[in-house]
């Protein structure tokens, strides 16, 4: 099986969310896609999410999609991190393969993450771009790591899923939307 996972703290999920998930699916011909709502995200340590069960709930009501699955397994697994959330996964899931989707604004933090370089090297990297697409992809701080590949595509295909390599999907159709912004709404 060809699997995508989108991690995140869904606080709150969103159309951007399904919209990347959705491409996703598409562009990378994949068997399913796995919402992973993390119980507490470590690049966003001061700000508070919605109980887990509520942004699982949210994420269920948000998506009406035979492969989308929306898990909070980051809790059944006990990892804090997506590089050992990936890696337990891997061990679970040994005959999937699995391919890390982010959003341009994750794409752009990745060099952040903890494990950074080990997560390039375990897994295969999809980012869904957004304007200025050229220009944010070119000096995305990740695409300096000497020993990853990285690929743009314009078109969806079988692509390998590979780790040590990193898709750069160029979309056509933008979803202006954050769980940041969303939340200001709501304060």
């Amino acid at each position: 099986m060809r699997v995508g996972l989108l991690g995140g703290s869904f606080n709150p999920p969103h159309e951007g969310h399904l919209h990347i998930s959705l491409l996703a699916l598409q562009a990378l011909q994949l068997d399913a896609l796995w919402w992973l709502v993390t119980p507490q995200n470590p690049m966003k340590e001061g700000i508070t999410p919605l109980p887990l069960e509520e942004r699982v709930e949210l994420s269920k009501d948000l998506v009406d999609h035979p492969k989308i699955l929306i898990s909070d397994l980051e809790k059944e697994l006990e990892t804090t991190t997506t590089y050992q959330t990936v890696r337990k996964l891997k061990k679970r899931f040994s005959a999937t393969e699995f391919v890390w989707i982010n959003g341009m604004d994750n794409a752009l933090t990745l060099h952040q993450w903890n494990d950074w370089r080990e997560l390039l090297s375990e897994v295969c990297m999809a980012n869904l771009t957004r304007r200025p697409t050229m220009s944010l992809v070119q000096n995305c701080p990740a695409r300096m790591l000497s020993k990853h590949r990285n690929v743009v595509i314009d078109k969806g295909g079988r692509y390998p899923l590979d780790s040590g390599l990193s898709y750069w999907l160029l979309q056509k159709k933008m979803v202006d939307v954050s769980s940041t912004e969303l939340r200001g709404k709501t304060t």
